[in-house]
């Protein structure tokens, strides 16, 4: 039996990138660059290139994703081990793990950029400095508007291809406006529980200060851990609060509803637990807009 899981989530110093006034204008005026792509980090690191990139490698699976979902997954020459979507990724080497990247591997790659996002370290950030490579480090702040700037766009301008990520975005909004006229149709918001984690390792939630909290407000649902902060929660507040929906990850499919105390809650009885794909709602990337789709979808069928 697995009992526990949760987000291995590793708080490097947020680094939020920023467009620079020039590289506004740049987006302006004109849709693909040819030259001279500048990219300014939060620490004040300048990525400067000469010409867009030819390859890439890729530190985090929503970068990678996003690399795929802008049309050059074909310049992606390294990727993380946990980077496994979508499928051709596997043709990509592996450099390691998020928070252990083999730095001499990605030396020897000599890739144009290097993009990071969560989980990055500040030795491994330390480490290829030291290599001379130019690393940018891409997160969006916890919203769809972060996950558009902080990473979609950045990384459309680093392959100077403004367009593509401006049609991926128009993508996203459309798939997330469409989700959003259901929500509208709700009769009310049921009381949602997101299990991240249960049994004897504790019992882990998104708590309302979390990201995945706020989707499932913007579902049409009611966090039962809104008033928490951060991932910690008890299961006597589970029983006590007893959610009308429980979502749950795949790996958690069989074992919640068959485990003591967790069975006896009212959404297991009465047949709403509902599992979800996290990795489309956890990675800052462009499947974030489908896995609020789905969230949408899981809560309104507590209705039917």
């Amino acid at each position: 039996m697995r009992p526990f899981k949760a987000f291995s989530r590793l708080f490097f110093p947020i680094l939020l990138v920023f467009v620079s006034p020039i590289m506004a204008q740049l987006y302006s005026d004109t849709e693909n660059l040819k030259e001279n792509v500048i990219l300014i980090d939060h620490f004040g690191r300048k990525i400067s290139l000469l010409a867009p990139v030819n390859n890439v490698v890729s530190l985090s699976p929503g970068i990678t994703e996003t690399v795929f979902a802008l049309g050059y997954g074909d310049r992606l020459i390294g990727r993380t081990a946990y980077c496994d979507f979508p499928s051709d990724v596997v043709h990509v080497a592996s450099v390691g793990n998020l928070n252990k990247p083999d730095i001499e591997r990605i030396v020897a790659l000599s890739p144009d950029v290097i993009i990071a996002s969560t989980h990055f370290t500040e030795e491994s950030l330390r480490r290829l400095d030291a290599a001379g490579q130019n690393v940018a480090i891409l997160m969006g702040q916890d919203s769809f508007q972060g996950v558009y700037d902080g990473v979609i766009r950045p990384t459309a301008l680093l392959f100077g291809d403004i367009a593509a990520g401006e049609a991926l975005i128009a993508s996203m909004r459309a798939t997330k406006e469409e989700a959003m006229k259901r929500v509208a149709e709700f009769p009310y918001a049921p009381s949602v529980y997101y299990v991240v984690g249960f049994g004897e390792g504790g019992d882990w939630t998104a708590g309302g200060d979390t990201f995945i909290g706020n989707m499932i407000e913007m579902a049409g649902g009611r966090n039962i851990a809104a008033d928490i902060r951060g991932w910690t929660f008890s299961l006597e507040a589970i029983v006590d609060r007893d959610p009308d929906i429980i979502l749950i990850p795949p790996w958690a499919e069989k074992l919640f509803s068959k485990t003591p105390v967790y069975e006896d809650l009212r959404a297991v009885r009465e047949g709403h637990v509902y599992v979800i794909d996290e990795d489309s709602i956890v990675r800052q990337g462009p499947r974030l807009a489908d896995g609020y789709a789905v969230l949408v979808n899981a809560i309104g069928s507590f209705f039917k």
